[in-house]
Parts: C-alpha cells; sequence; structure tokens
C-alpha cells in the first residue's frame, strides 16, 4: 500500500505540475508570441539612402498606427512605380535595421515601400493581437491606396514570418497585384504543437494566425520564398502552403536561415526582380 501511495501521490505531482505548465502557457502566450520593441523607430542607416518618412494613420476600431514610406526611385515614373506593403515579423519594430536594409533592395529595384508598426509596436498605440493585426494591415493599405492613390494593380503585399500570416490575410479580401510571403507558416497552433509535441497547443492557442485555411483562397499571383536552413519555420511549412495554393504560383527556396537568407543568397532579390516583371510593374532604369 506504501507504494502504491507514493505512487499515486508521484502523479498526482505531476498532473499538477503539468495543468501548471498549461496554465502558463494559456496565461503567457501573448508574451510568447508577440516580441515588440517600444518607443519612436529609430531612422533608416544614412548610407541606405533611403529618405524614408514616418507617417500616422489610423486603424478601422481607432488605433493610431506609425508607418514607414519610402518612395520609389526617381528612375521609375511615380505613375507607373509599383509599390509593397511590407508586414514585418513578430519582433522589433520598423526601425529594425534588418527590415530597412531589405528594404532598400525593394527600392533599388524600382518600389516604394510602405511597412506599418502593428498595434503595441514602435511608435503605434494598443495591444499587440491577431484580429489588431489584420486590422492594422488593413489600415496601411487604406493608407497606400487613398491618401498616396496608388492603384491596387500596382501594389505587392509582401509578408515575412509571422506577418507572412496577415499578408495572407489582407490578400484574401483586397485585389492587388500579387503576394509575397517569405519564411510562412501554417498556423500559429501548428508550428506550436511541432516545436512543444507533449502540449495540446491547437487548444491553448487562442492566436490562430491560420494561413493553411486562407491561402486557397488567393487567386492573385504569388511567391513563396523559404530558406533552406530555417530553423524558426521549417521549410516544410512553405511548401504545404505553396500546395494549397492555387495557380498561378512561384515557389523559390533561397540559401539562408530565417533572418538572413535575403543578405545570403544573391538570387533572393533576383526572384523578387522576375515576379514584379511577371505582375507587369517597371524595374529601375527599365
Amino acid at each position: 500500500m506504501t507504494m502504491l501511495r507514493i505512487g499515486l501521490g508521484a502523479v498526482a505531482v505531476a498532473l499538477v505540475a503539468y495543468g501548471a505548465v498549461l496554465v502558463y502557457f494559456r496565461l503567457n502566450e501573448d508574451a510568447l508570441l508577440f516580441h515588440p520593441e517600444r518607443g519612436t523607430p529609430p531612422p533608416a542607416a544614412a548610407q541606405l539612402g533611403l529618405e524614408s518618412r514616418d507617417v500616422t494613420l489610423r486603424s478601422a476600431d481607432g488605433v493610431t498606427l506609425v508607418a514607414r514610406v519610402i518612395q520609389p526611385p526617381p528612375t521609375v515614373p511615380a505613375t507607373k512605380a509599383g509599390w509593397t506593403l511590407y508586414l514585418h515579423g513578430a519582433s522589433g519594430n520598423i526601425g529594425n535595421p534588418g527590415y530597412n536594409e531589405a528594404w532598400a533592395k525593394f527600392r533599388d529595384l524600382g518600389l516604394g515601400v510602405i511597412a506599418v508598426d502593428y498595434r503595441g509596436y514602435g511608435g503605434s498605440g494598443g495591444v499587440p493581437s491577431e484580429v489588431g493585426f489584420y486590422r492594422d494591415a488593413a489600415a496601411a493599405y487604406a493608407y497606400l491606396t487613398g491618401e498616396l492613390g496608388v492603384p491596387p494593380s500596382r501594389i505587392m503585399i509582401y509578408g515575412y514570418s509571422l506577418g507572412s500570416a496577415v499578408a495572407i490575410d489582407l490578400a484574401a479580401g483586397v485585389p492587388a497585384a500579387g503576394l509575397v510571403v517569405e519564411g510562412a507558416l501554417l498556423s500559429v497552433a501548428i508550428l506550436g504543437a511541432e516545436l512543444y509535441p507533449y502540449l495540446p497547443v491547437a487548444w491553448l492557442a487562442r492566436n490562430r494566425f491560420a494561413s493553411v485555411d486562407k491561402i486557397a483562397r488567393i487567386t492573385m499571383p504569388k511567391l513563396f520564398l523559404h530558406a533552406r536552413a530555417d530553423a524558426d519555420v521549417p521549410i516544410a511549412h512553405g511548401h504545404k502552403l505553396f500546395d494549397l495554393a492555387p495557380p498561378p504560383k512561384t515557389f523559390q527556396d533561397v540559401a539562408g536561415g530565417h533572418q538572413d537568407a535575403f543578405r545570403i543568397d544573391p538570387d533572393f532579390f533576383s526572384g523578387v526582380a522576375r515576379f514584379v516583371t511577371q505582375l507587369g510593374l517597371p524595374l529601375s532604369g527599365g
């Protein structure tokens, strides 16, 4: 009987500990998923020559947001230039040096860029949330088509990492020339279950970001970029999303990891340039 009591006690302790882990994940889900940097975003490094400006816009539910606007280069007529609506990942803000370095490459191609800081990031108000991110992306799209007067036929929606889910949600609801996703995940629940196989992540997760349920609705041209050595979002996620997407679509695997592929693979932006040409948008210098 003593051994039985000891065994039952050990099981009880294990169940309590497991329950505590579940409660911790449930209560701290947002902190585990979102990693914003608050405060005024620093300007882009001078050597990038972006001449960017940060503007204020407002989401449909009244949250004040900050976005960075980079005009297309003068080598492309303003009335014909394409624009990248860039939706960044779960960390940092629009002052992140890596983001600005990538945006300089877009500008070199002949594109303008608008990148919004989600609620709770940088100088934007509010608190991060999945629904909030979708509203923030829609606000950036409204500013681009309204205040900046860019028609949907010249807009390329671009989502990086968690921003890929935001981009896919936006592209499922608005017209645009095309969609690019980089390091895209199927959903937070699926990725979480891979990272924590002993936890019921599908039940725990309130934030879904379920691109797997939306990608089939997007009929515009699509480019899927994914690093072969991506340790944060395995390339299998990108392949599965690509398989579920209707044509026209292109998959490009690239060298490097989740954060540095655009620096490491010389064909990264060559692939983007080919896609931009397929969309009928002009490149810098013709």
